[in-house]
């Protein structure tokens, strides 16, 4: 049974590689994309990058884009115009780590963190 689960794992990961998705490049395009919805307006877009996003009830969704709206409302994230990606961490169990450096209209950046998991469909966030 161990092998089987290991097999199917390591195919899933296989799998990703063929298609791309399990690089650095990719998982650095990703977190930069979620934060590109956040500026745009997103935010149903942005609630969809989760990775337990299609377990979640529609209200509780449509609930946590709205809090995502107002969070986004506030004056220090409003001002929110650009993202870059300026680093990351690959994991053996599929996961990777983002540093995001966000860029706000005012010339001030942040740096933040973000952490991703490979879906069969491309990096999600966790």
């Amino acid at each position: 049974m161990k092998k089987a689960v290991c097999c199917c794992l390591l195919s899933a990961v296989l799998w990703a590689c063929a298609d791309g998705y399990y690089t650095h490049q990719a998982a650095r395009k990703a977190a930069e994309e979620y934060y590109m919805m956040l500026i745009r307006g997103d935010y149903e877009g942005f609630v969809r990058g989760y990775a337990d996003a299609e377990d979640m009830p529609e209200d509780f969704r449509s609930q946590f884009a709205d809090a995502t709206a107002q969070f986004m409302a506030k004056d220090d994230m409003r001002s929110l115009c650009s993202v870059e990606a300026t680093g990351d961490s690959l994991y053996q169990d599929s996961t990777a780590y983002v540093m995001l450096q966000l860029h706000f209209s005012d010339s001030t950046s942040e740096q933040i963190g973000l952490s991703l998991v490979l879906h069969e469909d491309g990096w999600k966030m966790k």
